[in-house]
């Protein structure tokens, strides 16, 4: 049974926004085994829709559909039209849920017209799916073997209703797969040179995988319809065990931070091109002030040489971007911040200030251990400013994996 994933909206097809709900619904289906045939992304324009969407409202084939979006009280909340002319089925309007619309648009001392009373409407023969974050409803309906699942754009209001509601539904009806799904992390490797390694230990008439490149980390995705593939995943591990980073779909900043727990560290950075990157990734993971005890932003050698203790010296003979520069900023970090464990970045983010010798791209990170030899990796890396410093907090972060992981 495969899923189509439909969002609507302009601001989505101008580019306006991302569209985050795709992406995430999607993962949350193929993690059960349901696979994805397309995300299509239509305007808020009733024919232009219908127009995209014809191959699918013939629907002639079973299948799973989720809609996104154009559910709310304004002109341009088509969904619910175009769900009704696909399956021929007209709007029916729960009273129930429209007394409930209407006594809180009274209370907000707002008119309440038709186009409000349509949020509380679905196709004759479904149901309509509860909303506990916002105001429009959602609904469900099917026909033969066609499923249709309609829920709001709202970010928040979708993740609610979607795993609250629909993912019951769907599991209830029985598409959940029973094949077998194990995610791989890679790093320092090439996405050729690491699908190749796998080939060579795999039986591709067995298990599937794909791989994804994301900021100098490699996703590896595998699939076993066939029963189990553990063998086949420690084999992985252990061939490419230099590479190995972890499992699952965690963020190598969750991964990190449950490994500085363990050993009951503390980690401090010290920033420069990253400005603040760095800290800003660890500190998105819930609980971090338990092991990161804070950091610094020295975007000056001025604040290199006053706040941290840089030696004036180290950036007059090697330069603010340097392998001796970035040492000693982890090193002072660590000491006055208290940690045992210290990050620090310097480079060229770009897209002025490199030379012939240091051209932009060149970023030195450095990780500090109490009672190692300080580890530095000098990048070179390409694209835009933005990804330059996204790949080095990877980098960043993979290096306080590996040597975590070493004990």
């Amino acid at each position: 049974m495969k899923a189509h994933i439909i969002t609507i909206g302009d601001e989505l097809v101008k580019g306006e926004i991302l569209d985050t709900n795709g992406a995430y619904i999607a993962k949350s289906l193929t993690s059960r085994g349901i696979p994805v045939a397309a995300i299509l992304t239509i305007p808020d324009e009733y024919d232009t829709a219908v127009e995209l969407l014809q191959p699918l409202l013939k629907l002639k084939e079973k299948g799973i559909f989720i809609f996104t979006g154009g559910l709310g009280g304004t002109s341009d909340d088509i969904t619910r039209k175009i769900v009704s002319s696909a399956l021929k089925k007209p709007l029916r309007i729960d009273e129930q849920k429209e007394n409930l619309l209407r006594r809180w648009y009274e209370r907000k001392g707002r008119d309440f017209e038709n186009a409000d009373r349509m949020q509380a409407a679905f196709p004759e023969g479904g149901r309509l799916i509860a909303n506990e974050v916002g105001l429009a409803y959602g609904f469900s309906v099917r026909k033969d073997d066609v499923y249709i699942f309609s829920i709001p754009g709202v970010p928040a209001e979708m993740k609610r209703m979607f795993d609250r509601y629909v993912v019951p539904e769907i599991e209830a009806a029985g598409f959940v797969s029973t094949g077998i799904t194990e995610v791989l992390n890679f790093a320092t490797i090439g996405e050729y040179v690491l699908d190749r390694r796998i080939r060579a230990l795999l039986d591709p008439g067995k298990i599937r995988w794909g791989t994804r490149a994301r900021d100098g980390i490699i996703s590896v995705r595998f699939d076993s319809m066939n029963g189990d593939m553990s063998s086949d995943i420690e084999r992985i591990e252990n061939a490419l065990e230099e590479h190995f980073l972890f499992r699952g779909d965690e963020e190598p900043a969750k991964i990190a931070a449950d490994l500085l727990l363990e050993r009951d560290l503390r980690l401090c950075t010290a920033e420069s091109c990253t400005g603040g990157l760095l800290s800003k990734t660890i500190t998105d993971i819930p609980g971090s002030s338990k092991f990161y005890r804070g950091g610094v932003v020295a975007y000056s050698n001025e604040l290199k040489i006053n706040l941290l203790g840089v030696s004036p010296e180290t950036i007059d003979k090697y330069g603010a971007v340097s392998r001796e520069t970035a040492v000693e900023m982890a090193e002072c970090a660590a000491v006055r911040m208290s940690c045992e464990v210290a990050l620090s970045t310097t480079g060229i983010a770009g897209p002025e200030g490199g030379s012939g010798e240091k051209p932009v791209g060149t970023v030195f990170v450095c990780l500090y251990i109490e009672g190692r030899e300080p580890v530095v990796i000098k990048n070179n890396l390409p694209g835009d400013r933005f990804s330059i410093r996204t790949r080095s907090v990877n980098t960043a972060l993979t290096m306080l994996i590996m040597y975590l992981k070493e004990g």
